[in-house]
């Protein structure tokens, strides 16, 4: 499959047909560039504060980490599989079943995290979902995300499978974060991508 369209359309079944790989890929420790960001976003809760995981997957390592931080998590994710495995292993998490192109929980969190997840939507996915999980922000909210470093999309290989990612302008994430009342207080955009930490004054 060389078709990024397909590519993307292709994206939540494949991480359901592969969940297994999946999990055996991702592994059970944060260790490098996760751990510095999600340090960096964990500062900015307290103790207790409610979380939202966008792309959860199996829940580690990242739920679990939070989880283990005293964090009250709700992980959702696309694949049924991901979501068993995660009730499964971490019952002190909240885990649904749920599109983040449609997500609709009716309330709000403290902290908003879509790490390795929203950069799997098409450009013009991205703009519709991202208000819409930034909806789900509490006023004092606090939201980490990754990105590609332009307007675009690429195509990866994972276990010869294609793998789609894409990304909107800088400019388009930094308007979408503002327009919701955030300030961008950490932002990288270099090699093949980026992440962005914002936060509502409230």
């Amino acid at each position: 499959m060389s078709d990024p369209a397909a590519a993307a359309a292709d994206i939540v079944d494949l991480y359901d047909r592969r969940s297994e790989d999946w999990i055996a890929d991702r592994g059970r420790t944060l260790t490098g560039h996760d751990r510095v960001w999600l340090d960096r976003f964990a500062a900015a809760l307290s103790p207790g504060d409610t979380v939202l995981d966008v792309g959860c997957g199996s829940g580690r390592p990242i739920a679990a980490s939070l989880l283990d931080a005293g964090f009250r998590v709700t992980g959702v994710d696309s694949s049924a599989r991901l979501i068993a495995h995660a009730s499964r292993d971490l019952p002190s998490g909240r885990f649904l079943q749920a599109d983040m192109r449609t997500l609709d929980l009716g309330r709000t969190f403290a902290g908003i995290l879509a790490w390795h997840s929203l950069f799997h939507l098409s450009p013009d996915d991205q703009r519709r979902t991202l208000p819409r999980l930034l909806a789900h922000a509490a006023p004092k909210a606090t939201v980490l995300f990754t990105s590609g470093p332009a307007l675009g999309h690429v195509l990866g290989d994972w276990r010869g499978e294609p793998l789609y990612h894409g990304s909107l302008d800088p400019d388009d994430y930094r308007a979408a974060l503002t327009g919701a009342g955030f300030r961008v207080e950490h932002d990288v955009l270099a090699g093949d991508g980026g992440a962005w930490l914002a936060r509502r004054d409230g």
